[in-house]
């Protein structure tokens, strides 16, 4: 019930979110300021999916006390976090295809011009997610915590939001790895710094 309910609130939102872009650009000229906003309304969908996905899953977690329970048994804490982050990018993986199979046509969005296009979207996606599972255990159990999850990350997930946009519109528009790699480069910066947060800081913000 719960993968169901994951994974038909996040690409849903996503679909829906391609669907409105799609028809608001419907009829413009295929410039340069086409691509730009094609490539940052897609990542904005992700990031907004990931965020609907977290949310769910705390609130499913919170009503049920899966997660008091999951704490309480024997296994480092930084394992718990694994799991979870693992499984979230399952989820997340699953609707970013959806949604770019949806872009294609709507947005005239050609991901799979370049095969490097994959390893940003995954290494994106693990930047978005490894601060995301933290502080959505944290906030789940808030008052207003949906809401706060969405103010408390997207400050911190900025870097990630533009390095990915970067790098997509480096390969996207023809520029090559070359002009890719710096911001490839700020996302694995990104990505090892957040993961390590979590891996530290999972256990003592959910003691007790």
């Amino acid at each position: 019930m719960r993968t169901k309910t994951l994974i038909t609130s996040m690409g849903l939102f996503a679909m829906l979110c391609v669907v409105i872009f799609g028809l608001g650009v419907k009829g413009l000229a295929l410039d340069e300021t086409f691509r730009r906003f094609v490539l940052a309304a897609l990542w904005v969908c992700t990031w907004f999916a990931a965020v609907v996905g977290l949310n769910r899953a705390a609130a499913s977690d919170r009503n049920k006390s899966f997660f008091s329970a999951l704490m309480l048994l024997p296994f480092d804490p930084a394992l718990v976090y694994l799991v979870r982050l693992v499984s979230t990018l399952v989820w997340l993986v699953i609707t970013q295809a959806l949604l770019v199979l949806l872009a294609v046509p709507m947005l005239k969005f050609d991901f799979f011009s370049q095969p490097l296009m994959l390893a940003v979207a995954l290494m994106a996606d693990v930047g978005i997610l490894a601060l995301g599972v933290l502080l959505a255990s944290a906030t789940g159990r808030l008052r207003g915590g949906e809401a706060l999850l969405t103010i408390a990350l997207l400050p911190v997930t900025v870097p990630v939001f533009l390095a990915a946009t970067g790098a997509t519109e480096a390969l996207h528009t023809g520029s090559g790895a070359a002009e890719a790699w710096p911001y490839v480069l700020l996302l694995g910066v990104c990505d090892a710094m957040f993961l390590a947060l979590g891996l530290l800081l999972f256990g003592k913000l959910n003691e007790g």
